[in-house]
């Protein structure tokens, strides 16, 4: 990780040597020398990475060099920040800027020396490979992490498991893919997290019966991470063909043997199975010895998606699951007490009550819970079973053995994913490290910290590309994705974008062990840790970033100052249940934390409700939240924060901004408060790289000011009653051509009266999302919507026609959300081909809705349905039963009556018995 960290700082020196030659004059030289010092060091950094896991010595030379680079960059942006607030324009600043020179001659001389001082560290760092060793510790460790285990996991054919449990129907629909293809080359790719059972399952298709009788040769081959395309060829090579074969085939050159191998697959019937193959590279070495038209057939393992993808895009791709409950405590029985009948029938009920919670804590992973049932397979006695469960997580991550050092560590198969990572991405698999134990993160709050950090680096003209580093960020996050390190929780239907994301609890065991390795980042429980005792652990961690994880309600939670620490770049509280809040009890203070890039002090309660003036030293922050705090009052100190990207102000209740947000230039992403004390008088015509603003409020700021924002994607805009100048907003479209969501807010009291939007909707032809919270005459016609709207939710809107009428003629519309007061009408109709595309739809709280009829053709692709509290809607339509893409119906607030008709054996349960998932809440009131 630490290459990415001095690649990062090696790329800002250049733009500082590129972008600021007159702030350089002095210094340049220095920076130069201290820029080509750590490209020196970074040659080394890949190797000395992957060496580290087993030398002390090799740990402290990185720590050393990533300390330096953070220290590098650190004065040169507060030297630059400091040249940057003094530099003017005009003849009288430049006279002015004269009269500085002597002055700022010091501060350079200054620079230059704490420049000197650290390339100086480097040289010396750089000096210690030969004189402590640590080139010979690099060079002597002869096995990496990836070729220590290859013997252990190298796979081969003939060995079938047969413990398996949860594989039946894969393995029944992945055979009749395989049988069922004609005469051209099929790839059948099983991908998924490591553990997951892809070999296992492989190896099941590959000695199935059916399977047998319709290839006529096999091979099995095991890639692994270091793919040598002549060793895979010559294996498949020699599982083909006749053992008297052998010698000849070992004695041919790379280009006889693939066209042999070539020949073979055409003519002859073959299946071969390409075990763990991990790069798209690796792919692309091997895949020339394929022919097209064959009978022949490709099963490849592995663990990225994007492998899969790109190997046959229109092959079959399966992930296994992970377990159920059931299913992992049978397989773990099966393992762990299966064929031992000596043991008391009082013991083995224990055994399995203790069992089936261990295996819970397995998180369904097959090499995990295996791994558990060959340990408590050699456990007798109740009070054995007791001591794994007390220590279940390092028992599964290391195999049962206290050192893990001889054992086929859980841990160490799944840290192959973070070996393998580029470097960059390290530094983004780390910072989950952050978060608490199955916490569903928020990406684009993830992505906002990467950026603030400098972890996502943009590369050349991708602005011109219409790609921005936000964009960039997310495919970072598809990365970790594809490669089944990060577990998807919630896609935007509309973008199919990430937006909220986990990981599995072994995975993060993972993360958390590098993150303390590369003392990544300071973790603050607040179960575990009493205020004293984590205040006096920050005084000797090394780390960068500190992570306060906070569990339950405000009561629970009394801190009596931030935790703080002078090298610190990240300031993270986390609510375990989100949207909680805590209280600061003692003075607020950021006099030592100056180099913070990161602050999020979401649900904070602080004294007073004022943050202090020593705000406007934080020079380097970039992300900042005050998300839900009981902030009242922002110091106008908070202009000095020039290199701010994300600012969240959407605090509790009403907030006064002074007019110095248009000095902060290189905002991305600002989220205003919903109330804002009348005092507020905003000037925002600077921010023209704005991509999200969140409740402008028109009346307080200048709704023109919005026309300099020509790189907006979102906003949301805040109409008063009085002051409802749609035209304003209308107009707006001509300039804001990137805009892809908006959202139109204007407040019941007063009542306003109703509006006509036509023109307001079909000015803005590019949106993708539309919500509406206003009263209107009527709906626009479908011809006035973009054709692109993917997502539409309405509020008080008081329709009174049938707004389906218009709606299920969008052709792309993917969700729909009528809320409180959006329709007062009381019948809805959907029509054949209807809402064509339409995944998710909500009725919530239609007070007046009786009827609801669905033709049978409507809402063909509908996959989740939410009806809540539209207590007079007697049943669910009759139409729902042809809905057969339906998955999940989710019924709230509903009378008992229309409850007890849908349940399991109810006069309306035949309507909705074909959908898996049904849940009913707050219905028996």
């Amino acid at each position: 990780m630490a290459e990415a960290i001095v690649s990062v700082t090696v790329q800002k020196l250049g733009e500082f040597l590129l972008e600021e030659p007159l702030f350089l004059f002095g210094i340049g030289d220095q920076v130069k020398q201290l820029q080509d010092e750590l490209k020196r060091l970074r040659c080394f950094l890949k190797d000395a990475d992957e060496k580290q896991r087993k030398s002390e010595r090799v740990r402290n030379w990185i720590a050393e060099i990533r300390e330096a680079a953070y220290d590098a960059e650190d004065l040169l942006e507060a030297f630059f920040l400091k040249a940057e607030s003094k530099k003017g324009k005009g003849i009288k600043k430049v006279f002015r800027r004269l009269s500085c020179i002597m002055s700022e001659a010091v501060s350079l001389h200054s620079v230059g020396s704490e420049i000197r001082e650290i390339t100086t560290r480097l040289t010396k760092i750089a000096a210690s490979m030969k004189d402590y060793g640590i080139k010979e510790a690099m060079d002597g460790e002869s096995l990496s992490l990836f070729d220590s285990l290859r013997e252990q996991r190298q796979s081969f054919p003939y060995a079938v498991e047969h413990n398996l449990v949860g594989l039946e129907q894969s393995l029944e629909k992945l055979v009749n893919d395989l049988v069922s293809g004609g005469e051209k080359l099929r790839v059948m790719s099983i991908y998924g997290m490591g553990g997951l059972g892809k070999t296992t399952l492989a190896r099941q298709v590959f000695h199935h019966s059916i399977v047998r009788r319709h290839f006529d040769r096999f091979a099995w081959v095991y890639v692994s991470q270091e793919c040598r395309r002549r060793h895979v060829w010559q294996e498949i090579l020699l599982n083909l063909s006749y053992k008297d074969e052998n010698q000849r085939i070992l004695s041919l050159r790379d280009e006889q043997l693939g066209e042999e191998l070539h020949r073979f697959l055409k003519r002859t019937k073959c299946l071969v199975v390409l075990d763990d193959i991990w790069g798209t590279d690796a792919w692309d070495g091997l895949k020339h010895v394929f022919p097209h038209e064959t009978g022949s057939n490709i099963v490849l393992t592995t663990r990225n998606k994007e492998v899969a993808l790109y190997a046959d895009p229109r092959g079959v791709l399966h992930e296994p699951r992970l377990l159920t409950h059931e299913e992992s405590w049978e397989l773990l029985e099966k393992i762990s007490l299966q064929g031992r009948d000596n043991l008391e029938p009082m013991l083995v009920k224990k055994l399995e009550e203790i069992g089936k919670q261990m295996a819970i804590k397995c998180g369904g992973l097959p090499l995990a819970i295996t791994v558990l049932g060959g340990l408590l397979a050699m456990k007798n006695t109740l009070n054995q079973w007791q001591r794994v469960q007390e220590n279940i997580t390092p028992y599964v991550s290391n195999g049962g053995s206290s050192n893990g050092s001889k054992s086929m560590m859980v841990a160490d198969v799944l840290s192959l994913s973070y070996e393998d990572l580029p470097a960059h991405l390290k530094q983004c698999f780390l910072y989950f490290a952050h978060y608490p134990e199955d916490f569903e993160v928020h990406v684009g709050t993830l992505v906002s910290y990467w950026i603030a950090e400098g972890m996502v680096m943009p590369v050349k003209h991708t602005e011109e590309s219409g790609m921005t580093v936000e964009d960039i960020g997310q495919d970072y996050l598809e990365e970790l994705v594809k490669r089944s390190i990060v577990m998807v929780g919630k896609r935007d239907i509309v973008t199919s974008e990430v937006m909220t994301c986990r990981m599995h609890d072994l995975m993060r065991e993972v993360c958390l062990q590098k993150a303390e390795q590369e003392s990544f980042v300071q973790v603050v429980d607040s179960r575990q840790q009493e205020e004293d005792e984590a205040l006096r652990s920050l005084l000797t961690n090394t780390s960068r970033r500190i992570s306060v994880q906070i569990h339950g309600g405000a009561e629970e939670h009394r801190i009596e100052r931030l935790y703080m620490s002078s090298q610190c770049r990240s300031l993270v509280y986390l609510m375990k249940n989100q949207g909680s809040q805590w209280t600061l009890l003692g003075k607020v203070s950021f006099r030592k934390m100056k180099l913070l890039r990161v602050l999020d002090l979401e649900g904070a309660q602080i004294k007073g409700g004022k943050l202090p003036d020593d705000v406007g030293d934080l020079i380097h922050l970039r992300n900042f939240s005050l998300r839900l705090t009981n902030v009242k009052e922002l110091t106008s100190c908070i202009g000095n924060l020039t290199l701010m990207i994300t600012l969240d102000l959407f605090v509790k209740g009403r907030l006064y901004i002074p007019d110095v947000i248009w000095k902060l230039k290189r905002l991305r992403h600002l989220c205003m408060p919903s109330e804002l004390d009348p005092r507020t008088k905003l000037d925002l015509s600077t921010l023209r790289n704005l991509q999200q603003l969140w409740d402008f409020p028109v009346g307080q700021c200048n709704p023109r000011d919005l026309l300099a924002m020509t790189s907006l994607r979102r906003l949301s805009i805040n109409l008063s009653s009085q002051n409802t100048d749609f035209e304003v907003v209308s107009s707006l479209s001509r300039v804001l051509k990137r805009l892809r969501g908006l959202t139109i807010n204007v407040p019941c009291e007063p009542m306003p009266p109703p509006v006509d939007i036509t023109q307001l909707v079909s000015a803005f032809t590019n949106l993708s999302e539309l919500e509406l919270f206003l009263k209107l005459e009527k709906l626009p016609g479908e011809q006035s919507f973009s054709s692109d709207l993917g997502a539409l939710r309405l509020w008080q809107c008081g329709l009174v026609d049938d707004p389906f009428l218009v709606l299920e003629k969008l052709p792309n519309l993917k969700i729909l959300q009528l809320f409180e007061g959006s329709f007062v009408g009381s019948e809805l109709h959907c029509s054949v081909n209807g809402f064509p595309q339409l995944h998710s739809l909500t009725l919530s709280q239609l007070e007046n809705l009786e009827e609801w009829t669905v033709e049978d053709g409507a809402m063909i692709r509908l996959v989740s349905l939410e009806l809540k509290c539209c207590k007079k809607l007697k049943s669910v339509p009759e139409g729902t039963r042809f809905l057969k893409n339906l998955q999940e119906v989710e019924i709230g607030n509903m009378t008992k009556a229309f409850k007890d008709k849908l349940a399991s054996g109810g006069e309306d349960f035949y309507k909705i018995q074909h959908v898996p998932c049904v849940v009913f809440e707050y219905c028996d009131l």
